[in-house]
């Protein structure tokens, strides 16, 4: 029997999903805070038996750990970045909301999708098979099999290089010189390694590498524009705005008052 989700995917494969979501995460990255991508990543991996997920906030919630409302923010923001498209789903029989149907759109032809009448389908409400939750920030997502109906995950394509590697490469294209490629990886192993040594970031490893080499990139773009006397230091300060912005950008967003508001003398 044909399962009915596979009605609402945009893909004819797993393997075309996937590289639409690392297109939208990397087009993206700046606008998305860690639990955006944490929340992206939940409805990629609910996604990989029929294209498409049937998901409860609660599930997400418990996958990545965070509050409703913290989740509730982030679908908001992935729908409006046209991420994903979010479907109301009306349960036939309580008519009633049940859990949301999430479709992760394709990357480069957002505007031409042909909009359907899914909340007038009667489905059975049920939300997909729970999978496991540990695996790292869309990492686990290629598929042996390309077909929907096969769920065996494999790993992204690995890089073939570390990242001390990619960084020197980067300098060879771009300015010419990797001597610098030290001093760089220096600042990123200082950086991560004060937040690494906590428990909750421990596994986070390939985030903090992601987020130094997109440092570098930014570093060795604005020399095209502008003279920089210091690299290590502009290198610093980008990388430091960026881990900010990936951990504790929206921190305070939860309160309705300045944080002025909550000191007592």
């Amino acid at each position: 029997m044909t399962h009915y989700l596979k009605e609402y995917t945009r893909f004819n494969t797993i393997e075309e999903m996937d590289v639409a979501a690392k297109q939208h995460l990397m087009t993206h990255w700046d606008e998305m805070t860690k639990s955006d991508r944490q929340v992206l990543d939940v409805i990629r991996r609910y996604s990989v038996k029929y294209g498409a997920a049937h998901l409860k906030h609660g599930t997400i919630e418990e996958a990545i750990g965070k509050s409703n409302v913290t989740v509730r923010r982030a679908i908001r923001k992935l729908v409006n970045l046209g991420i994903i498209e979010k479907v109301h789903y009306i349960r036939p029989v309580m008519s009633g909301l049940g859990a949301n149907i999430y479709i992760i759109l394709p990357f480069d032809d957002q505007g031409k999708m042909i909009d359907r009448d899914h909340d007038d389908k009667p489905h059975e409400d049920e939300e997909n098979k729970q999978l496991p939750v540990d695996e790292a920030l869309l990492s686990k997502s290629l598929l042996k099999s390309k077909d929907l109906n096969y769920t065996s995950p494999t790993e992204w394509p690995k890089l073939s290089t570390s990242l001390f590697s990619r960084m020197k490469d980067l300098l060879v294209s771009t300015i010419g010189e990797t001597k610098l490629a030290r001093k760089f990886f220096g600042i990123h192993k200082a950086i991560s390694g004060r937040m690494l040594k906590y428990e909750i970031y421990k596994d986070d490893h390939r985030v903090f590498e992601d987020l130094a080499y997109r440092a570098l990139m930014i570093t060795v773009m604005a020399t095209k524009k502008k003279v920089v006397r210091n690299l290590p230091g502009y290198y610093k300060g980008v990388l430091d705005k960026l881990v900010d912005e990936t951990y504790f950008k929206d921190i305070f967003m939860l309160f309705d008052k300045p944080v002025e508001g909550f000191y007592c003398p």
